[in-house]
């Protein structure tokens, strides 16, 4: 299935724009080299240092939503 990616492993992938624990560059970077790599990964980027905020939560549901239906 073309939504699952390779080898059936879906991929969602978030980062916040004022991390600073991990640069964005390098979630950038582990989006390209994943993609380079074959998968599908539904990739966003949130204004938010390290941490989780309720725009990534509620999009991590939606795609977990549309994946299982």
């Amino acid at each position: 299935c073309e939504r699952l990616g390779r080898l059936g492993i879906p991929v969602f992938l978030a980062h916040g724009t004022q991390d600073e624990v991990v640069p964005f560059s390098r979630g950038e970077d582990t989006l390209k080299l994943l993609r380079s790599l074959g998968y599908t990964v539904e990739w966003h980027a949130y204004p938010m240092p390290h941490t989780m905020s309720m725009p990534e939560v509620n999009d991590l549901s939606a795609w977990l939503r549309q994946l299982l239906a």
